[in-house]
C-alpha cells in the first residue's frame, strides 16, 4: 500500500485511486485514470496539486492504458493517461494527446548465485535479440550459452534455473512500448505491436513457462514470487529491484535509471501535431537506456467536458512544476526541449 501525504492508494493487483478530500463543491472533483506506468509520479502530482489550491480535486485511478482510453472515449474519465496511441475507439469529440512525463521500462530478474546467495539480476547483461528470445520462450534457462556469452564476469555464477516469464494480463501501454522495442530489434520474433501481450507472443499464445499478472504491480508480484522469473515494469514500480542491463544501439549494456532514460528521451524529437512522439528505439547515444518512453495525458478541447479548467490547470502543473521537481526522485524523466514546447502548446488548448 502506498501512502503519499493524506493519500491512501491500493496498488497490488487491483485498481489504484489517488485523491484528497473532496472540496465543498463536489462538482469540482475531476475524475481521471488510465496508465499504471506513471501512477507513482501522477499520484504525487495529484497530492501536491490538490494541496496547493482549493478549486479542484484531482482523482486518478490506475487501470491500465487500454481501460483509460476506453473510459475517456465514453466520458467516464474527464481526463485520462496512456502510454500508447489509440488503435481503435477514438473519441468522437475533439481531444488531444499531451506528452507529460517520461520514464524507463525495466526488466526485473529474480535470480541468485546458488553458491553465495547474492542477487544476480542487476549484473545480468542482455542483448536486444536475447531479450526477445527469452520472452518468446526460446531461451528457457539462465545458464543458456547465449546469456553466458554476454556475461563473462558472472558466467560461472549463472545457475541452470528455469526462466519464468511474467507479463501483463491487461491491456497496457507498458506492454505496447515493450513490444515496440522487441519489434524494432527482432521483428521476426515479435511482429505484433499492441496493448495485449497475451496474443502478441509468437504463435499468438503465451509460452508454457509464463505467468500473467494484472498491472505492473501484478507483474512485480509474480517476479518476487518465484526464483528465475523475469518481467517488465516501469522504473517507479520496480522500486530499485535488481533489473537487467539492456544493450543500446552503441553496443553498451546500460542499467535503467532516470539519468540514463533522460539521455535517451532528450534525443527523441519526432513529435507530431497531435503530441505523439515517434520513438527511435535505436537512438545511438552513449549512456542512454534504450527502453525509454513517454506517457500522455488525454484531454478534451471541445469545451463540452466537465471541469475543463481543472484538467488544464492540472496538466500544466504536471509538465511545468511537478515534472521538474518530482520526476527524477520517483524514477521518471520530466519532458523537456521540443517535447515540452509541444506539450505547453497542447495544454493551452484544453477547454
Amino acid at each position: 500500500m502506498r501512502r503519499t501525504l493524506a493519500i491512501v492508494a491500493t496498488s497490488v493487483l487491483v485498481a489504484s485511486t489517488v485523491a484528497l478530500a473532496a472540496p465543498a463543491n463536489a462538482a469540482n472533483s475531476v475524475a481521471g485514470g488510465g496508465a499504471s506506468f506513471p501512477y507513482v509520479f501522477l499520484s504525487q502530482c495529484a497530492a501536491d496539486f490538490n494541496a496547493s489550491q482549493s478549486n479542484f480535486t484531482i482523482q486518478y485511478t490506475s487501470t491500465g492504458s487500454g481501460t483509460g482510453k476506453g473510459n475517456f472515449s465514453k466520458g467516464t474519465f474527464v481526463f485520462a493517461q496512456t502510454d500508447s496511441k489509440y488503435s481503435s475507439g477514438e473519441p468522437t469529440f475533439d481531444w488531444e494527446y499531451i506528452p507529460n512525463i517520461g520514464g524507463a521500462i525495466t526488466v526485473p530478474i529474480n535470480l541468485k548465485n546458488a553458491t553465495t546467495g547474492r542477487t544476480l539480476g542487476s549484473s545480468i547483461q542482455l542483448k536486444q535479440v536475447t531479450l526477445a528470445k527469452i520472452f518468446s520462450g526460446v531461451i528457457t534457462t539462465w545458464n543458456h550459452p547465449e546469456i553466458i556469452k554476454d556475461n563473462p564476469r558472472i558466467s560461472a555464477a549463472l545457475p541452470a534455473t528455469p526462466i519464468t516469464i511474467a507479463y501483463r494480463s491487461d491491456s497496457s501501454g507498458t506492454t505496447n512500448n515493450f513490444l515496440q522495442y522487441l519489434n524494432a530489434w527482432a521483428p521476426t520474433i515479435f511482429p505484433k505491436v499492441q496493448d495485449d501481450m497475451t496474443t502478441a507472443f509468437p504463435g499468438g499464445k503465451p509460452p508454457s513457462n509464463s505467468v500473467a499478472g494484472k498491472g505492473n504491480s501484478g507483474v512485480m508480484a509474480n517476479v518476487l514470487a518465484k526464483e528465475g522469473t523475469i518481467g517488465y515494469v516501469d522504473l517507479g514500480d520496480a522500486k530499485g529491484y535488481p533489473s537487467a542491463r539492456i544493450q543500446n544501439a552503441k553496443g553498451e549494456f546500460i542499467a535503467p535509471s532516470s539519468a540514463s532514460a533522460a539521455k535517451n528521451l532528450a534525443n527523441q524529437t519526432n513529435v507530431d501535431a497531435r503530441g505523439l512522439v515517434q520513438l527511435d528505439y535505436k537512438v545511438a547515444v552513449s549512456g542512454a537506456y534504450p527502453m525509454s518512453i513517454f506517457s500522455y495525458g488525454l484531454a478534451r478541447t471541445d469545451g463540452s467536458g466537465a471541469n475543463g479548467l481543472g484538467v488544464r490547470q492540472f496538466q500544466d502543473y504536471v509538465i511545468q512544476k511537478c515534472g521538474p521537481s518530482r520526476a527524477a526522485a520517483l524514477g521518471y524523466v520530466p519532458v523537456a526541449g521540443k517535447v515540452l514546447a509541444k506539450a505547453k502548446e497542447l495544454v493551452a488548448k484544453i477547454k
